[in-house]
């Protein structure tokens, strides 16, 4: 019926990076970009009735946050360059913050199965974490300065970073795909050459 379910929420300025439990169920808030004064953190709320469920404390000023699609993570990044994991059950924080670069972070997403988070940064990187060892897997540059949003597709085959000049870069996450671009673009190996390069793998 288009009817509000609850008064508005009264939040700082600059709130830029909301996101919804996969079930609806909370919604959690970054607090304190770009906002002298405001207190740092992050607020998760029950969406029916406005309750706070927890307030994350965050040493450094939180520009985005993000769910797992299983549910079980939310992740943050901070204009510090790091990232953090918290497991919702709990509301812990999972391992220490990730070191993604000297840029603030300006975007978090986790692929579809939950097991990788990409990062974006304000100097155009983005990064791959793996979920559960919270190692780097690698990373893209992009062009310099500008803000950018991170999608995966929906099979996880691909991230889409699409920066505020209008450009996009895509990103072929199965390394499979690199080696059948890389012999593309090379023409193929002969035995011999196979053999000078890579002598330890079969042809």
């Amino acid at each position: 019926d288009r009817e509000p379910i609850r008064p508005p929420l009264r939040l700082p300025q600059y709130v830029l990076g909301l996101d919804f439990s996969p079930d609806g169920s909370q919604l959690a808030i970054p607090f304190g970009f770009n906002n002298p004064g405001a207190s740092d953190g992050i607020e998760i709320l029950e969406v029916g009735t406005g309750e706070r469920v927890a307030r994350l404390p965050v040493e450094s000023e939180v520009r985005a946050v993000a769910f797992s699609p299983d549910g079980s993570l939310l992740a943050s990044g901070q204009i510090d360059g790091t990232a953090q994991l918290w497991e919702t059950g709990g509301w812990q924080e999972v391992g220490s913050p990730l070191p993604v670069g000297q840029a603030f972070v300006s975007w978090v997403e986790f692929s579809p199965d939950s097991q990788t988070l990409a990062t974006s940064s304000r100097n155009g990187t983005v990064g791959l974490w793996d979920v559960e060892s919270q190692a780097a897997i690698g990373s893209l540059s992009g062009p310099d300065e500008l803000w950018s949003t991170t999608r995966f597709t929906p099979d996880g085959g691909r991230l889409f970073a699409a920066y505020d000049n209008g450009r996009a870069i895509r990103w072929e996450i199965d390394p499979s795909v690199w080696r059948q671009r890389a012999c593309a673009i090379g023409g193929g190996l002969t035995p011999s050459e196979w053999e000078e390069v890579v002598p330890e793998q079969d042809y």
